[in-house]
């Protein structure tokens, strides 16, 4: 679904609903709002993330990583 098909499909609910669905949907739009969703730094590009995706891969292949049980037991002399 597009985006102009959501706004217009909210658009008729919000023109049909009761007060208590208004009431949700307006908490939810605050919530949303009062957010800071900006992430500090630099957008990663796609080439970027594919490398790093490509190296992590790697690492993981050659044995270069951290098991669960291990960093479970690293975290707790934190």
């Amino acid at each position: 679904m597009s985006t102009n098909q959501i706004q217009k499909k909210l658009q008729e609910v919000i023109e049909h609903g009761d007060t208590r669905l208004l009431k949700m949907l307006y908490a939810v739009a605050k919530e949303y709002s009062d957010e800071n969703f900006v992430v500090p730094g630099k957008p990663m590009t796609t080439k970027v993330f594919q490398n790093r995706i490509q190296s992590a891969k790697k690492r993981i292949a050659s044995g270069q990583f951290t098991k669960h049980s291990d960093l479970e037991k690293e975290i707790k002399t934190w």
